[in-house]
């Protein structure tokens, strides 16, 4: 189970959106026309469960991708990749490190498969409706669960609302350990009160799987939710997402 705890240790940090690199770029022509349009290509057969049409989705996407720069060493690669990190999810939300212990010195397919997942996510994000009506809309859910939901660490996003629920901005605050986040709840405001932000969405991930708020969850969004009426910033809600599911305190009746 996951828990945010408040941090009011100096030097709390906050890791912006990274965006794709110049080095990237050149890769992108190539690798968006297959990502994109392969995943979920692949038809459910019915003589296979739930979870095997996914091992086998995965297999295939992630061959043809890389096959476009290494098509003779596409399948090994790939499968090399999924073995181990498990799945296309949890692969693309890890480090360019941790590719580079995997395929070595292969840095051509590292850029590939960072430019396909940064292309995927700003593709994603493109597609959130201009006026967030709901902070559980279904288009913003599947851009969270891609850009966290596979993460090993927990880790915190904030979405700041103007006062027509238009997105302002979307950034990540603090990432901590497979149960805990520490964050300071002062450097949230603080950036609230900078962006001018009439409204908050909370969200963070649980790497363990469980959609169940901890005791410190409750309270963190209490704190938050407390600071936000002194300083007439509405909390609209806080999400808890997985790679697969996804919940909300405003769902629970939590706040």
């Amino acid at each position: 189970m996951g828990s945010l705890t408040p941090d009011d240790r100096p030097g709390g940090s906050r890791h912006e959106d990274a965006g794709c690199n110049d080095s990237s770029k050149s890769l992108y022509d190539h690798a968006n026309s297959v990502f994109l349009s392969l995943v979920g290509s692949v038809a459910a057969r019915h003589d296979l469960s739930p979870e095997e049409v996914e091992g086998h989705r995965d297999r295939q996407v992630l061959a043809q991708l890389i096959g476009i720069i290494e098509p003779d060493d596409a399948v090994r690669l790939s499968g090399e990749l999924l073995e181990e990190f498990g799945s296309i999810g949890r692969m693309l939300a890890e480090s360019e490190a941790a590719l580079h212990r995997v395929l070595a010195d292969n840095r051509d397919v590292v850029k590939l498969l960072k430019a396909s997942e940064q292309f995927m996510l700003a593709k994603l994000r493109n597609e959130l409706p201009r006026k967030l009506i709901s902070a559980t809309d279904r288009r913003l859910v599947k851009y969270l669960q891609a850009r966290m939901g596979s993460r090993t660490t927990e880790l915190m996003r904030i979405l700041f609302l103007d006062s027509s629920h238009h997105l302002l901005s979307d950034q990540e605050f603090g990432e901590g350990s497979p149960h805990r986040i520490y964050i300071q709840p002062r450097t949230i405001l603080k950036r609230a009160l900078e962006l001018d932000a009439s409204g908050l969405i909370l969200v963070h991930n649980h790497p363990g799987g469980s959609l169940t708020p901890s005791s410190s969850d409750i309270e963190f969004t209490k704190s938050i939710k407390a600071l936000c009426l002194e300083l007439d910033i509405f909390l609209h809600d806080h999400i808890i997402i997985t790679s697969n599911r996804w919940t909300s305190f405003r769902k629970l009746k939590l706040i």
